[in-house]
C-alpha cells in the first residue's frame, strides 16, 4: 500500500524520467519490503520555483534543480534495518534510473497502523498487520 508522493521542480522531469523515477522507487520497495509489483500509489507534484523552495544543501549535500522529494507513507511494522536498507536502496536505484546525484534525493518515511487505511468500502483491509509485523 506504499503510497510515494514525489516532489520536483518544474521543468526537469518529462514524463518518461518521472515514469523511470516511480519505477525505482517501486522496485526498491518490492525488494526490501516485499511489496507485490501490482501494490502502488504514485503521486507526482510538478512545481514551479517559487512554490518548491529548499535550501541549496544541508549536512554537507549539495542539492541541483533535479532535487526530488519523496514522501513515502506505508504500514508501520518494520524494523529500523528494514527502514535504513530502504533508504539506501531507493536512493540507489532513483540516481541509476534518472541519472541525478546522490545527494539530490530526499526520503521522508511515514508509517501508519493498519487500522488507519482503508483501501475502500470503508473497511480496514489491512488492520492486522500493524499488529503482527515484527518491529
Amino acid at each position: 500500500m506504499p503510497v510515494a508522493k514525489f516532489h520536483v521542480h518544474q521543468g526537469r522531469y518529462d514524463s518518461e524520467r518521472l515514469d523511470r523515477l516511480g519505477k525505482a522507487v517501486q522496485a526498491a520497495l518490492e525488494s526490501v519490503l516485499k511489496i507485490p509489483p501490482e501494490d502502488y500509489y504514485r503521486v507526482f507534484y510538478e512545481l514551479p520555483p517559487q512554490r518548491f523552495v529548499h535550501t541549496p544543501g544541508f549536512l554537507g549535500l549539495e542539492y541541483s534543480k533535479d532535487f526530488v522529494l519523496l514522501e513515502l507513507t506505508f504500514i508501520s511494522g518494520r524494523s529500523s534495518d528494514t527502514r535504513l536498507a530502504l533508504l539506501k536502496e531507493i536512493n540507489s536505484r532513483a540516481v541509476e534510473a534518472t541519472g541525478i546525484s546522490p545527494d539530490d534525493m530526499v526520503v521522508l518515511i511515514y508509517e501508519l497502523p493498519g487500522e488507519n487505511i482503508s483501501f475502500g468500502q470503508g473497511l480496514a483491509q489491512r488492520a492486522h498487520i500493524s499488529h503482527t509485523a515484527s518491529s
